[in-house]
């Protein structure tokens, strides 16, 4: 019988070691076994047994045709300013009164956001953002991931999350993106992160495909045992064998999952398909803390009323079915989903019928623990900054802070680095 290397058997396998840094954020394009990373029981790291899902809103969602102001002045400058765009008043779903006295609605097909509004499981949180808005895509996400207007850091909100709250944990999928790419708000310092595109494609892959069960067997053979003497290879066996652990654990999570025939993920819906497989990591008491998701396509420029519509649809939707998916498993009760965007969007709508990169915009959160309501008030439409942005109200980095205080149930000020006033949704 040929004697097995480790170099020989990763050559096989297909498994190749890239260049390797050291950073977090590196770690998904350092190791490929399928298409990202990890997974480990992790009951005994679950902390308070609750979990985050945050929702990005990619591109700069038009917060002014989500949340529509009804009455009073803002009402009448927003269709002086919107003579193409705006949604007509009887189409809008009234919503309730903000802390400033405006009547406000809803997106017509953001009606399902009405139900758990009027449950008090929704929190609408008005006028976010900071000061000096940068608007550019780049810009404005690096400030939201890193919760850091001032200067760039080198790990993001959440990832300093996971660091404070669990420095020694060895639960690969205390987080996960549904994604094919880390977001920056959860490299860390200490944590590795898995960005799982696809759940059920993310397995053990040998070339050419035959033996496979041998091989994964030697595959652990080889790097069950930890080399001390050795940081660096040591550091790049762990994260094979977490990869490896992670990419069988998953499959078992894909295949225990059981949907209900009530309970229709819409398979056009790339965010549905996302939040089904967070689902399902939920589900298998994976122990994670953060499950990450994306819906793209947020930058309407031009021809925006039906773009944005459809993205508004699926995105209510996708929660919709999500929520339904949890209460059935028995999991509602741990979840809060958040929303974020980069920016919002200009007052003024442009000549192609779209609007341009803005500043402050709404937030939201849904959760059987979410204090429901309209929190802070509409920004104001009439005094404008020099560059006719709606002004903020509410500081992103309270946003954060109350979800990472009150639900998280970590000292904030140790992630953001800084003391920000609470919002009373939890």
């Amino acid at each position: 019988m040929t004697r097995t290397t480790r170099r020989g058997f990763l050559k096989q396998s297909g498994f190749m070691l890239l260049t390797i840094g050291v950073g977090a954020g590196a770690f998904h394009r350092q190791l490929r076994v399928a298409e990202s990373s990890v997974l480990t029981r992790g009951a005994g790291l679950s902390g308070n047994g609750r979990t985050l899902v945050v929702i990005q809103l990619s591109g700069g969602n038009d917060g002014l045709n989500t949340v529509i102001p009804l009455s009073g002045a803002y009402a009448s400058q927003y269709r002086t300013l919107r003579p193409r765009l705006a949604i007509p008043e009887a189409d809008v779903i009234p919503l309730g009164t903000d802390a400033g006295g405006h009547q406000l609605g809803l997106h017509p097909n953001l009606e399902l956001w009405k139900w758990f509004y009027d449950q008090g499981r929704m929190g609408v949180i008005q006028a976010v953002g900071y000061d000096t808005p940068n608007h550019s895509h780049e810009g404005s996400m690096r400030i939201w991931h890193q919760a850091s207007p001032e200067r760039a850091r080198t790990t993001g909100w959440l990832g300093g999350y996971l660091d404070l709250a669990f420095p020694a944990q060895d639960n690969p999928l205390l987080s996960v993106a549904i994604s094919k790419h880390l977001p920056m708000s959860l490299q860390a310092a200490q944590t590795r992160v898995p960005a799982v595109d696809n759940i059920k494609q993310y397995r053990f892959k040998v070339q050419p495909s035959k033996d496979t069960e041998a091989r994964r067997q030697v595959f652990l053979a080889l790097h069950r045992e930890a080399v001390p003497e050795h940081a660096l290879y040591e550091q790049v066996r762990q994260m094979a064998f977490d990869t490896f652990e992670g990419s069988v654990r998953l499959q078992e999570a894909s295949e225990s999952y059981v949907p209900s025939p009530d309970i229709d993920y819409d398979r056009s819906n790339p965010l549905a398909r996302a939040l089904q497989q967070a689902a399902q990591i939920m589900a298998s008491d994976a122990g994670t803390k953060i499950l990450y998701v994306s819906l793209n396509g947020f930058d309407t420029h031009g021809t925006q009323r039906p773009r944005h519509a459809k993205l508004l649809g699926m995105l209510a939707e996708a929660i919709d079915v999500f929520d339904q998916d949890l209460q059935r498993l028995g999991l509602a009760d741990d979840v809060l989903i958040m929303t974020w965007s980069e920016f919002g969007r200009k007052v003024r709508e442009n000549g192609n019928v779209g609007t341009g990169h803005g500043a402050a915009g709404p937030q939201f959160v849904f959760g059987n623990a979410v204090n429901g309501g309209i929190f802070g008030e509409h920004p104001d439409l009439i005094h404008l900054s020099d560059v006719d942005d709606p002004l903020y109200r509410i500081d992103f980095r309270s946003y954060y802070a109350t979800i990472l205080e009150r639900w998280l149930e970590v000292d904030a000020r140790e992630v953001l680095g800084g003391t920000f006033e609470f919002i009373d949704f939890l």
